[in-house]
């Protein structure tokens, strides 16, 4: 049976871990059971990047890697070092990035281009064979933008499936932690602008909180685009009792993280969160699209990015994915230039009222609910084209 080219679109370290991860996955078990699949990702450029993407692609499963430069040269029709080789028939899924760019790839290969958004505006319309997106809300805003009801599927959201932890009562035997005192995750990110602020930051809060409450737990949590070498050589004190990837997150109390894709995963867990959004070193944090290269002019960068990111600040109602996803506050979000004291006194201020903590966690499960994306959107897609040539 003639096998199929499988191309995933996608290039920030929230993309490959919460919507690249599930569909590799589908994919890798209907391809052993039905049909073979090879599975091409496709990392276009990201001012995000963590710069460990491929070695988490890697650890995927994925049959085959496209850096951001070899696609640059590839598309472009420049000669690479390697020959990139790819089957008669295949698809593309774009899953992050320009929209641009699976259309690019689709049309030099003669693939059918799919696109799965997250509620975001639906560039190239009419060169996709299907949206594939997150719920009814979205599926109308692309309804408004003139695309035909039979090109748009509801899936769901592919970040629930993305999300698994370990049972808690296995953590914390595991850990040896103690459920009588507080137990509380952070999550510093995985860029490492952000590491370089958060870790610290999150050293000083974890500091005054043990002065207060003698005997709180905290547990670091690393993420796969990060490595335990760069967060330990970054450490200078370490009040961290565990050091450990997001699978530990279970046995938390409260959870303290920054805005992105980790506010989706904590909140399918139910787990009661405080998202800090500190703007305090405003010229480490890049911009989004046009602003993030108009930011780099020499003197006129610094005053327009403050600009930018006030406005953007002022404008968004909720960084926070369940927040938006509820359109009303469920996490706590703290803003602006944010101190240890002020993070501090509303971390004391949800740990000493767990009835508070608990209806948020309670809310946080009925918002984010249960999700059967990947197979919906990689049945559909299957059932469209292994037997239709291109």
């Amino acid at each position: 049976m003639e096998s199929l080219e499988f191309i995933l679109v996608a290039n920030s370290p929230g993309e490959l871990s919460s919507l690249v991860k599930p569909v590799v996955e589908k994919i890798k078990s209907v391809s052993s059971k039905l049909q073979p699949i090879r599975t091409t990702l496709v990392i276009t450029p990201c001012q995000f990047s963590s710069g460990r993407e491929i070695q988490f692609a890697k650890s995927l499963g994925v049959d085959n890697i496209i850096t951001s430069e070899e696609y640059r040269k590839w598309i472009l029709g420049i000669p690479l070092k390697r020959e990139l080789k790819f089957k008669y028939k295949g698809v593309v899924l774009y899953l992050g990035g320009d929209l641009m760019h699976p259309i690019l790839i689709a049309k030099k290969l003669g693939y059918r281009p799919y696109a799965y958004l997250h509620g975001q505006k639906a560039g190239w319309k009419n060169l996709f064979k299907k949206f594939f997106v997150i719920d009814q809300k979205a599926k109308k805003e692309l309804r408004h933008a003139r695309i035909p009801g039979e090109k748009i599927t509801i899936a769901g959201d592919l970040m629930i499936n993305s999300v698994s932890a370990d049972p808690k009562h296995e953590v914390i035997k595991t850990w040896k932690l103690n459920t009588e005192r507080p137990i509380i995750a952070f999550l510093p990110g995985s860029r490492e602008w952000e590491i370089d602020y958060m870790l610290p930051f999150y050293t000083e809060v974890a500091g005054e909180i043990k002065k207060i409450i003698p005997g709180s737990q905290f547990l670091l949590i690393i993420s796969p685009f990060s490595s335990m070498q760069d967060i330990e050589s970054k450490m200078v004190d370490n009040l961290f009792d565990v050091m450990a990837p997001l699978n530990v997150i279970s046995a938390a109390d409260l959870a303290v993280t920054i805005p992105g894709t980790n506010t989706a995963h904590i909140a399918t867990l139910g787990i009661p969160t405080l998202m800090l959004f500190p703007l305090n070193k405003l010229d480490d944090i890049p911009l989004e699209g046009l602003l993030h290269y108009i930011t780099k002019i020499p003197f006129l960068g610094k005053p327009i990015k403050r600009a930018a990111a006030n406005i953007i600040n002022r404008k968004t109602k909720f960084f926070a994915l369940p927040n938006i996803r509820a359109q009303k506050m469920i996490i706590p979000e703290m803003r602006g230039n944010l101190t240890t004291e002020e993070v501090v006194a509303k971390i004391l201020d949800l740990i000493n009222h767990p009835e508070k903590t608990n209806q948020i966690g309670i809310k946080l499960k009925k918002i984010m609910g249960e999700s059967n994306a990947a197979e919906i959107i990689i049945g559909e897609i299957l059932s469209e084209s292994l037997y239709t040539a291109g």
